[in-house]
């Protein structure tokens, strides 16, 4: 990813797709309800579901290797802080 999305862009917008993954869950069950799951309607409202829940997945993806990151960094950091401190 070439200009990756800061931790808070990240949650912002995986709250976000949640939302509408949830919205578009209630229209596909509609759908599927109303006129049955054979329907074009119902079927298009399904494979959007999938789309959309396949999107939340990545940036759930893409959250955890953004705290991995983060702990790693950390620890770097805490290993570079004690060895000045040992050094001194």
């Amino acid at each position: 990813m070439s200009d990756p999305l800061s931790r808070d862009e990240n949650a912002a917008l995986a709250r976000y797709v949640a939302g509408i993954r949830k919205q578009l869950q209630e229209v596909s069950e509609l759908f599927a309800s109303r006129y049955g799951s054979e329907n074009s309607l119902a079927n298009l409202a399904s494979k959007a579901l999938v789309c959309v829940t396949l999107l939340e997945q990545e940036l759930i993806d893409i959250k955890e290797e953004l705290s991995e990151q983060q702990k790693a960094d950390d620890l770097l950091q805490s290993g570079i802080v004690k060895i000045n401190n040992q050094v001194e």
